[in-house]
This record gives structure tokens, sequence and C-alpha cells, in this order.
């Protein structure tokens, strides 16, 4: 499984890098903007998952979906609750409110993995 994640909050992305190993997942880039992440995803075959801060050091997130058709499956991760409903219009599958919990990561992991053709 490809993951990456889109933090701007360097601390924060390393927690949730060390939650995704510590349930045998290893997340294979690190982004930190939308500019940064809107440049990769051209440059790159998109991930199955994303594990995605709402608000980057240059803005929403929800600006990179403006920029790019993004068919991988998105886990909201954010300090934020008013952006909940914006972020299920998304194909998200989970909105983690920080600090992340590590039951919660795991559920919503498995949810995705559910969602996955047999």
């Amino acid at each position: 499984m490809k993951v990456i994640i889109i933090e701007d909050e360097k601390p924060s992305a390393r927690r949730l890098n060390r939650l995704l190993n510590a349930i045998g997942i290893e997340a294979q880039t690190m982004l930190h903007s939308v500019e940064e992440s809107i440049a990769w995803f051209n440059a790159n075959t998109h991930p199955d998952l994303i594990f995605l801060d709402i608000q980057l050091s240059d803005g929403l997130s929800f600006e990179i979906f403006e920029a790019i058709d993004i068919k991988s499956a998105v886990i909201f991760t954010t300090a934020y609750d008013e952006y909940a409903l914006q972020a299920f219009k998304l194909n998200s599958i989970d909105y983690l409110l920080k600090p992340i919990d590590e039951d919660e990561l795991a559920h919503a992991v498995k949810q995705y993995q559910e969602r996955l053709p047999k």
C-alpha cells in the first residue's frame, strides 16, 4: 500500500508516521504545503491512501483537490472540526481530530482496507 502524509507541522508529521509504523504502514513521502503537494502529484503516481491535514502553511488542503484530480482515498488529520462536511464530500475514509488517537487511527486504516476489492 502506497501512503503519503501531507502535514505542515513536522513534529505532527513525524508522530503520525511513528503511529503508522506501529501498525505496519510506512509512509513513502511527507509533504508540507499545498504548493509542494500539487507539484508532487503532478510528477508522481498517486498513492493508495493520503493522510491529510486541512490547514497547511500556505492554504487549505482543499486547494490541492481544486488543482489535481485526486483518486486516492483520504484520511483527514486535523485540529479543526468545522471542515468535516467539506472533507466528506471528497474521497475521505475518516476525519481524525488531533491529537490522533492510536486506536482511532488503526480503525480508520481498517475501514480503508475493508473497502479494497477482495
